[in-house]
């Protein structure tokens, strides 16, 4: 499901994000006794259809406006309630904030993971579990680290990329539930708090240091390590060739769009990357115009770069080096996203390998404890 979020709401929801990007520290909270997560599913509409039980009487495909009283509560009926067509279980919170409308899924956690692991990992075989496995634990240790992040608006995680993707039963596989099930109520802890599990499709090769995508003291457990086992990822390698006058053109609208105002009357001359050593990521880069300097943060790169055709319009990686030739320019890259914490291409090739979830998860986040907590 899309999520869509109007621009009133966005301003209310980027200063509930600020507070947490301004640190940048691990966002951990201690798990709720109830064992319950809220997770936002459609947020800022005028309308929604769902179906379940309200005031002991089931109401099927009932749509609903801004005309209601709020908040509104819906029961599963045979374990499940529907939104929009689509079947989750637990139950449902429908609030108006800002005057738009909010449906928000309250539901076990154990239940959650089932719809979250196999939109995060994709299709395993029998021979990959032990990968879905250590996406259960990464994805739980996730939502419990996360629990309360938005609690002003009222949930703890979006069903989006913004957290983790979650869709629902209809998104659950046999593979992925038994990995959920099989691993209960695991979690890693560093000094007794639930991990940033951060992770991501590629590394590329080597996965990157925290300060490689996020500002603020990075947590030691989320440090770049050696992957020799991502090669088959599609993402490996990539480039993207554009001619100079291309280049430069998208770079310049590409600062008006982060904010960087470079005068009318300014030509960019050259940039220079500024890279981590160790993890091979840019960390910086810096446009020089005739004028000035312009230092782009890390967490703008990948902005900065993108075009309309990339994923969320955003480039592949950080993992990058940028060349010439001719009239050319050729922008040589590894991996796809931030590069933090697991490489689920990674982690499914260590199981083709008979890895364990244990051996994958020690592997990605160093110094880490697994601990089941019920």
């Amino acid at each position: 499901m899309k999520v869509e979020i109007p621009r009133k709401a966005w301003q209310l929801t980027l200063a509930l994000v600020a507070i947490v990007g301004l640190n940048c520290m691990p966002y951990v909270r201690k798990p709720r006794k109830d064992n319950l997560v809220r997770v936002a599913l459609v947020c800022g509409v005028d309308r929604v259809d769902v179906s379940g039980i309200r005031n002991d009487r089931y109401r099927d495909d009932y749509r609903i406006t801004l005309k209601e009283n709020f908040p509104q509560h819906f029961g599963p009926r045979d374990g499940v309630v529907v939104v929009n067509g689509r079947k989750y279980r637990g139950g449902l919170e429908i609030r108006r904030i800002d005057n738009n409308l909010w449906v928000i899924n309250v539901v076990d956690l154990e239940e959650y993971l089932k719809g979250v692991v196999p939109c995060e990992i994709g299709m395993v075989s029998e021979k990959q579990i032990e990968a879905a496995k250590a996406q259960a634990v990464a994805a739980r240790t996730y939502a419990l680290a996360h629990l309360g992040q938005y609690s002003q608006l009222g949930f703890d995680l979006y069903a989006t990329v913004q957290d983790q993707v979650y869709r629902g039963v209809s998104a659950e596989k046999r593979l992925t539930n038994e990995a959920v099930e099989s691993t209960s109520g695991e979690v890693l802890f560093y000094k007794n708090q639930p991990i940033e599990a951060k992770y991501h499709s590629t590394c590329g090769g080597r996965t990157a240091d925290f300060n490689d995508a996020w500002s603020g003291n990075p947590p030691p457990y989320l440090r770049s390590v050696r992957c020799r086992y991502c090669e088959k990822s599609p993402y490996y390698e990539w480039n993207k060739v554009m001619t100079k006058k291309e280049f430069f053109t998208h770079l310049k609208n590409r600062l008006r769009r982060i904010k960087v105002n470079i005068g009318k009357d300014e030509l960019i001359r050259s940039f220079k990357l500024k890279r981590n050593r160790r993890s091979k990521r840019v960390r910086e880069i810096v446009v020089v115009t005739n004028k000035s300097e312009y230092k782009i943060p890390t967490y703008r790169i990948r902005t900065l770069l993108g075009r309309p055709g990339d994923p969320s319009g955003l480039l592949k990686s950080n993992y990058f080096d940028i060349k010439t030739r001719k009239d050319k320019v050729i922008i040589e890259g590894r991996g796809f996203g931030h590069g933090v914490g697991m490489c689920q291409y990674g982690a499914i090739e260590m199981a083709n390998r008979r890895k364990s979830y244990r051996q994958i998860l020690s592997h990605y986040y160093r110094n880490t404890r697994l601990k089941r907590i019920r």
